[in-house]
């Protein structure tokens, strides 16, 4: 089956399941500690122009939204939307890292930027060949 596949069709795949991989045990492995997410969150931005109405609830869905995600483009559904949402997500943390003035994480940010720029590029408008 994978000899079938172009090379390009190829790679978005394993781009695809990369970062599946990548957001689904973000969420995993924060689910456990949840609690403990939310505080280092809160911590982070008490000293920020962010307020903690905005920082708590958005640390609570992290995880999860990261979860879906990860599923999400594991399994190949909904994949344009999907991506969407990494970036809308992505942004999110950009703007906060921006706040906590974490440049580093910023730049770290903006190469996933950059990769899922490519993966939503590549990936074809109606679905991903599988053959």
């Amino acid at each position: 089956m994978i000899s079938k596949l172009d090379n390009k069709t190829l790679a978005v795949h394993l781009l695809r399941i990369s970062f599946g991989i990548n957001f689904l045990f973000h969420g995993i492995v924060r689910l456990p500690n949840l609690e403990g997410f939310v505080t280092g969150m809160q911590n982070t931005f008490q000293n920020t122009l962010l307020p903690s109405f905005l920082v708590t609830p958005l640390a609570y869905s992290i995880p999860f939204i990261e979860l879906t995600i990860g599923i999400l483009l594991l399994i190949n559904k909904y994949t344009k939307h999907t991506l969407i949402g990494a970036f809308g997500l992505m942004n999110v943390l950009v703007i906060g890292s921006s706040f906590a003035q974490k440049w580093d994480l910023v730049g770290l940010q903006a190469t996933y930027i950059g990769f899922l720029f490519l993966l939503f590029y590549f990936t074809e408008e109606k679905t991903v060949k599988t053959y």
